[in-house]
């Protein structure tokens, strides 16, 4: 079974994903991120279609070298929500709430530098669970579409492995690293399936990208 971090999991439920694709980690030239001295390579895609053709919610996971969407210590991702609203300071409030909601005892801390960007982290766990989940998310207004585009970074963390000060230290890190990175990235990637969906809907056919890489 797949492993999908805690809270992202009720965040994008909503999400109508169509497209699934799992990237070739032995591609020639795997899209990859580098974060906190460690590459992350594309694992995972997945895109919705509009009914008007044009791209919906939409998702690109990263792994470390041997590790997969469904078994991952470490994970980076990029999202696009072009329903979701231009505020990504409502969007990171959003985010804290479903925190909250599905685990009272979890704190979540918020990073708001200007109106365009906010960053959100916190720490959660599932009841009787062993493994906590630290996220680090960030927001921001698409260029060159409707809503907004996000990275994530997620780590697994064994409760005996990480005492408060190394937790301390990883947040701090995290958030400084998230802060850094550059979202044209993420940006550019949208910004090519957005092209590629609006041809196809022109073209009157808008298959999966599944579908589209099986032809």
């Amino acid at each position: 079974m797949r492993v999908l971090p805690i809270v992202l999991a009720a965040v994008v439920s909503t999400m109508s994903l169509s497209g699934m694709v799992y990237a070739d980690p032995k591609a020639a030239d795997p899209l990859a991120v580098e974060f906190d001295g460690q590459r992350f390579t594309l694992n995972f895609e997945d895109q919705a279609a509009l009914p008007d053709g044009s791209m919906g919610n939409a998702l690109a996971e990263f792994t470390l070298k041997g590790e997969t969407v469904e078994n991952w210590s470490k994970l980076f991702a990029f999202y696009a929500y072009p329903q979701m609203g231009t505020d990504p300071t409502a969007a990171v409030e959003a985010v804290g709430k479903v925190v909250k909601e599905t685990n009272p005892d979890a704190n979540y801390a918020i990073d708001v530098s200007n109106e365009k960007e906010a960053i959100i982290d916190f720490l959660t766990w599932a009841e009787g669970s062993e493994v906590m989940e630290f996220n680090v998310f960030r927001y921001t207004p698409a260029d060159d579409g409707p809503g907004l585009i996000a990275m994530q970074y997620a780590q697994h963390i064994n409760i005996d492995d990480m005492d408060v000060e190394a937790m301390r230290a990883l947040r701090e890190r995290a958030v400084r690293e998230m802060a850094a990175m550059d979202m044209d990235a993420a940006q550019d990637y949208f910004a090519a399936k957005r092209e590629q969906m609006s041809a196809k809907a022109e073209d009157g056919d808008t298959p999966s990208f599944a579908e589209r890489d099986q032809q």
